[in-house]
């Protein structure tokens, strides 16, 4: 009879957490790639591959010009599951007392769209104007919005030995972070991008296309050196 009685209060108790998740799931989905206000400003906030800019130019041409920002109640993560893709790629949670640092620039709805295709796999949200720092510049915010991409729960897991952190895909990331410190002189902001990302894991593979000649892949050297600081076995990483 206790045995009976444990089980049932687990599912009890089980069934209870379930059902006090689901407001804020279905709040999540509700609020997914909204459409803007008319006459409204938007901004889109770069947290991974949108933070280098020739990445980010390719969808969105106009988007040279950009800002650092800090975002606070999030934190950026290896978890968005590529799916065929076989890789792990940027994503970030919400979580109370996380900070992420980032870039964002002005869109038009046009390109606004054109990024939600690219990231089709994210869930477009908005973030509150006050979780954001822009690093002590004047920013006019007035009928703004501020727009970033997050993962879904379905596609929310961490790196694995079928989908690996792709060395390609972390150049991408640190080039844009390196970007950034060297056009605001933010002494730091590349390390910030590494501490604040969270699930670096040994399930990473070396995919450049040069893998032998590491100077062809731009700010390569840097980016190993300051990579290798953190992870022991960075130099260790499989050629894919």
């Amino acid at each position: 009879m206790l045995r009976l009685n444990t089980f049932a209060n687990f599912f009890i108790l089980f069934f209870s957490f379930l059902f006090l998740l689901l407001p804020h799931a279905q709040a999540s989905l509700k609020d997914c790639n909204l459409t803007p206000a008319k006459n409204s400003k938007n901004y889109i906030i770069g947290y991974g591959s949108l933070m280098e800019r020739e990445s980010r130019m390719i969808t969105n041409p106009q988007a040279h010009r950009v800002e650092p920002v800090l975002v606070k109640g999030f934190q950026r993560t290896w978890g968005q599951n590529g799916g065929n893709y076989k890789t792990t790629f940027l994503t970030l949670i919400e979580k109370k007392d996380a900070k992420l640092n980032a870039i964002f620039y002005s869109v038009n709805i046009e390109n606004l769209l054109k990024t939600d295709q690219r990231e089709r796999s994210y869930c477009r949200i908005k973030v509150d104007e006050k979780n954001l720092d822009f690093y002590g510049r004047k920013v006019n915010s007035k009928d703004a919005n501020f727009w970033i991409y997050a993962a879904t729960p379905d596609r929310l897991k961490k790196p694995s030995a079928t989908h690996p952190i792709a060395q390609s895909y972390v150049d991408i990331f640190i080039n844009g972070c390196l970007q950034t410190e060297e056009e605001f002189k933010l002494q730091g902001f590349a390390k910030d991008c590494v501490q604040l990302t969270s699930d670096w894991s040994e399930q990473w593979v070396n995919d450049r296309l040069h893998a032998r000649r590491p100077f062809a892949i731009k700010n390569a050297v840097k980016i190993d050196q300051l990579l290798s600081q953190y992870f022991s076995h960075y130099y260790n990483h499989p050629i894919d």
